[in-house]
C-alpha cells in the first residue's frame, strides 16, 4: 500500500502549520500505510482519537469498521462479555447472544482508548486475545477467530506505569510496534490561533450565529494561554464564547472563568508592570519583554490584552523625561 498523502484526505482535519502538526500528519501517514498495532501517547485533548480515525480512513481497512471504545469505562465484571460477547444464556440476563468489541471491529479497526487504565487482570486477558487472534465467547466453546488492527491510546506514561507494575511488560511491548506522542497544543506554535478560527466557524455553523472573528485581546488570550485541556479545551472555550456573544466579534469578556482564571479585565497592576517595563526600555519592546522574563510575542499580546496602546506607552516615556 502507498503512503497516504497527508496535504489531504483523512489528515486534512489534523489542523495547523506548526513542524508538530506536520509530523502528527506524517506519522498518521506512515501508521495508515501498514498494518501493524499503534500506540499513541499525549495529555488529554491533543487528538489521540482524531489521529487514529485518520490513521484507519486513510488504511487499507478504510472499507470496514471503526470501533472506539474507553477501557476506564468498562467495569471489570463485564470485561469479558464486552471484549469477548456472549451466547445466549451464558448469564442471568443474557437473553440473547452478543457480539463483542473484537467481532464488531473484525476487517476493521479497534481502538482501545484510556489503555494505561486497563486493570492488570484485564491487561492479561486482553494479551492473549492479540496475540491468538481468537477468543471464546462466555458461554461458548468454539474459539472465534478475528481479523482486526488495534490502535490503543493513553495519557498515562506507560514506561513508568511498567516500572511501578501497574502495566504488563509483554503487553506494552505488543502495542509498541508504531508509537507516537502527541505534543500538546502549547508545544505547537502558532497553531492555537488557526484552531481557534476553525473552532469559531463550527460553532457558528452549528448555532446558526454570525460572528466575523476575535477582538484583539481575545486574540491574545488565545496565543498565550497554556491550554491545559489542549485542542479539546481550546474547542470548547471558542464555542462557550460564541453561545456567550453579544456583538459581531468575540471579546475577552465572552470566554468562561475556567479559560480565563481571573475576571475578564486584566488587573490594574499587570497594566502597570507592563508600562513600567517599556518606560524603563524607552519602548523598546524586546527590552522590555527581556525585563519582564517573557517572549517579545507574549508582550505584544499582553499589551493587547490590557488595552496598551502606542500612545498609552508614548505617554509613559514622556513621564520619565519629565
Amino acid at each position: 500500500m502507498k503512503p497516504a498523502e497527508t496535504s489531504g484526505g483523512p489528515f486534512a482535519a489534523i489542523l495547523g502549520e506548526s513542524a508538530a502538526a506536520a509530523a502528527i500528519r506524517s506519522f498518521g501517514a506512515r501508521a495508515a500505510s501498514v498494518d501493524a498495532s499503534v500506540l499513541l501517547t499525549g495529555e488529554s485533548g491533543t487528538g489521540k482519537g482524531v489521529l487514529a480515525r485518520a490513521i484507519h480512513v486513510a488504511s487499507s481497512r478504510r472499507r470496514g469498521p471503526f470501533v472506539a471504545v474507553n477501557c476506564a469505562g468498562i467495569p471489570e465484571t463485564l470485561f469479558e462479555s464486552e471484549f469477548f460477547g456472549h451466547t445466549r444464556g451464558a448469564f442471568t440476563g443474557a437473553q440473547q447472544a452478543h457480539r463483542g468489541l473484537f467481532e464488531q471491529a473484525n476487517g476493521g479497526t479497534l481502538f482501545l482508548d484510556e489503555i494505561g487504565e486497563l486493570p492488570l487482570p484485564l491487561q492479561a486477558k486482553l494479551l492473549t486475545a492479540l496475540e491468538d487472534r481468537e477468543f471464546r465467547r462466555v458461554g461458548g466453546e468454539q474459539p472465534v477467530r478475528v481479523d482486526c488492527r488495534v490502535i490503543a491510546a493513553t495519557g498515562v506514561d506507560l514506561e513508568r506505569a511498567v516500572e511501578n507494575r501497574r502495566f504488563r511488560r509483554d503487553l506494552y511491548h505488543r502495542l509498541l510496534v508504531l508509537s507516537f506522542r502527541l505534543p500538546a497544543l502549547r508545544e505547537r506554535e502558532r497553531d492555537a490561533e488557526l484552531l481557534a478560527h476553525a473552532a469559531l466557524a463550527s460553532a457558528c455553523g452549528r448555532y446558526d450565529r454570525y460572528i466575523r472573528g476575535f477582538s484583539p485581546a481575545a486574540l491574545g488570550l488565545i496565543r498565550t494561554h497554556p491550554w491545559p485541556g489542549n485542542v479539546r479545551q481550546l474547542y470548547h472555550g471558542v464555542e462557550a464564547a460564541v453561545l456567550a456573544a453579544t456583538g459581531s466579534v468575540i471579546e475577552l469578556r465572552d470566554f468562561p472563568e475556567a479559560v480565563l482564571g481571573r475576571s475578564a479585565a486584566p488587573p490594574d497592576d499587570e497594566r502597570a508592570a507592563l508600562l513600567e517595563a517599556l518606560r524603563r526600555a524607552r519602548g523598546n519592546r524586546t527590552h522590555a519583554a527581556r525585563a519582564l522574563g517573557i517572549a517579545r510575542n507574549t508582550l505584544r499580546a499582553r499589551l493587547r490584552a490590557c488595552g496598551i496602546t502606542q500612545r498609552d506607552i508614548d505617554e509613559a516615556i514622556a513621564d520619565l523625561t519629565t
